[in-house]
């Protein structure tokens, strides 16, 4: 039995509830399907956090934090499991990041998932507390297993820091929930002359929905019926992308829960990955909503990401260059080939049962085995 302890806040494991960002999915399912095999046990320790920034509710926070800290460490001192910290999220606190050199001191076997990079964290302004690049090295050469999201990521990682040959690695891609294929058992049939377009995430140029938008500017004025669905909050839109759509009628903006995404895809035709592949962190990023669109097996259309590229190569996924006139090209070809989206459909429903979270799991287990 491998023993295992966690350092999060256990109520992300024990329900995900609102707690809805990609971090927090990540862990929730990949340490739950983990826990569901005979041969591993997870532990975890919950407690209580209050929201908003009065002094009261920080103080009663880190203290609360400080009790948990003070507990675990007793805890890994006389279990002595291999210890699971999700990089950055665990070491985002002062106690975190002391219980992560005290596992080091102790010389415990580290397992240190790597979700966001400091060039991740830099681009969408998520470097708050500790997180820079001294603390990112430290952690990243005294973990016994390093976790990545794709090659690219764990390549990018080596090279800057140097890593040795000692630190074990292993790839363990995002994933999608096994509801996606009670919602979508079965391939995707185009309907008579709809077509909409799906993009989930932050609306900003750097992402290409500023590419995506125009070209389905250009695209409605010969197919009236095309519509653009951009599932995100309205305060992630960029101010110059806002003027670009605020008029247009066939482009709506809703804000849609995680837990509502498998539904809201359901009249869907095609769905969208416009990231700009000549951006490093992007290029080399693995989101969880592609993956969620896998699970779909709804048409897929990507820019040439490197860290994407591999998993359509059966041609399930239509790729497609950072370009704009490329984009009206793929989407105009998939618009009048029906037939071309429910093949790739199909190509789809043949290569989804190895993107679920109960398949990283077992990619999860095999790793941790050998430390």
């Amino acid at each position: 039995m491998i023993k295992l302890f966690a350092v999060v806040n256990g109520t992300i494991l024990e329900d995900l509830g609102e707690n809805l960002t990609p971090t927090y999915t990540r862990i929730h399912y990949l340490l739950k399907e983990l826990q569901n095999l005979k041969e591993v046990e997870v532990r975890f320790i919950p407690y209580k956090q209050i929201f908003g920034q009065g002094i009261m509710n920080i103080i009663f926070n880190n203290m609360i934090k400080t009790i948990v800290f003070i507990y675990t460490f007793l805890f890994l001192i006389t279990t002595k499991p291999k210890v699971y910290f999700a990089y950055p999220h665990s070491i985002t606190n002062i106690q975190g990041l002391i219980l992560f050199k005290l596992a080091k001191l102790f010389k415990f076997d580290i397992i240190l998932d790597v979700q966001d990079t400091i060039e991740q964290g830099q681009a969408i302004g998520k470097t708050k507390g500790i997180f820079n690049e001294t603390i990112e090295e430290y952690c990243l050469k005294n973990a016994k297993l390093i976790l990545a999201l794709n090659k690219q990521m764990l390549e990018h990682l080596k090279e800057k820091y140097r890593l040795g040959e000692a630190i074990r690695t292993a790839i363990i891609n995002n994933a999608y929930e096994e509801e996606m294929l009670e919602f979508y058992p079965d391939s995707y049939k185009s309907v008579g002359i709809r077509f909409n377009i799906c993009y989930i995430g932050a609306i900003t140029i750097n992402r290409g929905v500023d590419i995506l938008i125009n070209a389905c500017k250009n695209l409605h004025e010969s197919y009236s019926f095309l519509k653009l669905h951009l599932f995100a909050p309205k305060k992630t839109i960029d101010e110059g992308l806002f003027g670009e759509i605020e008029h247009c009628k066939f482009i709506i903006i809703q804000e849609i829960p995680r837990k509502e995404i498998p539904i809201a895809l359901k009249e869907m035709d095609l769905l969208v990955m416009p990231y700009n592949p000549n951006i490093g962190y992007l290029n080399s990023s693995s989101p969880t909503k592609f993956f969620e669109y896998i699970g779909t097996a709804k048409p897929i259309l990507c820019t040439r990401c490197e860290s994407l590229l591999d998993i359509g190569k059966n041609d399930s996924i239509l790729y497609t260059e950072y370009d704009q006139s490329e984009f009206e090209k793929n989407i105009e070809y998939l618009i009048i080939n029906p037939a071309i989206r429910e093949k790739m459909s199909k190509k789809l429903m043949g290569i989804r049962s190895n993107h679920t979270w109960k398949e990283r799991a077992k990619l999860f287990n095999e790793a941790i085995k050998y430390i």
